[in-house]
């Protein structure tokens, strides 16, 4: 199990990045995988993240859940799970060596399409289907699908409760999915439970406060010292991989 500086640190990174998402509405995942994957072992990074996430984007998606755009949600389930299903097979393969190289190179990555990510319209209603497979591939690799899915959500025709709850329902069946797929490769949560019961409470705990710090701290200074704290963040774990 984890020593109690490191949980201690988790917790207030669980607390600081949801207020990062209440804030910018996206982004905290991302930043709280690479924060994990900084601090745990490769192999619990990705199966620990996902039920916080899960418990971040449930929240999200009961709360909205009059604003699902549901057949989107429908065209997206299925080819999720295919996804998932391909990816846990791969990743029973992996030896892990390069994890946290691979996900500071996917966090840089991240930075670079928040910054040019294409804008999407009206994507139709079949481009959810693969989008969801790719997602499915996506979420046993790296955890943090938001700023990859985000684009096709932003549509013309959805207000903006509807596209917080129609991401938030494909990223909870996401993150649930990655449940029964890391139990299949023997991954025990059980020894985790005191851990991510702590983890979830400051997650939702800082979504709110997140919400409620919104109106009051400048956006362009929050998203410059963000970004820059995270591409430190992604250049240390390719740095310490490597050398």
């Amino acid at each position: 199990m984890f020593e109690t500086v490191t949980i201690v640190v988790l917790v207030v990174a669980c607390f600081v990045t949801a207020t990062i998402s209440g804030i910018l509405g996206m982004a905290g995942g991302v930043t709280l995988l690479g924060v994990m994957t900084a601090l745990l072992p490769a192999p619990v990074v990705v199966p620990l993240h996902g039920i916080v996430q899960l418990a971040s984007n449930g929240t999200r998606t009961w709360a909205f859940r009059r604003y699902v755009r549901w057949p989107i949600f429908f065209a997206f389930m299925v080819p999720a799970v295919a996804g998932v299903a391909i990816a846990a097979n791969i990743w029973a393969d992996l030896k892990l060596t390069w994890f946290r190289a691979w996900i500071g190179a996917f966090i840089l990555l991240f930075l670079l399409w928040r910054r040019y990510k294409p804008k999407l319209r009206n994507p139709p209603l079949w481009s959810y289907a693969p989008l969801g497979f790719i997602a499915g591939l996506l979420a046993i690799f790296v955890g943090a699908t938001g700023p990859f899915l985000a684009p096709f959500f932003l549509r013309d025709d959805f207000d903006n409760e509807q596209v917080i709850a129609t991401k938030a329902v494909c990223q909870t069946w996401l993150h649930l999915l990655k449940i029964p797929a890391f139990l299949a490769l023997s991954f025990n949560y059980i020894p985790y439970a005191p851990v991510l019961l702590g983890l979830v409470v400051a997650v939702i705990g800082g979504t709110y406060f997140g919400k409620h710090l919104l109106s009051r701290i400048p956006k362009d200074r929050f998203v410059f010292w963000f970004q820059l704290v995270l591409a430190v963040l992604a250049v240390y774990l390719i740095v310490s991989t490597v050398v």
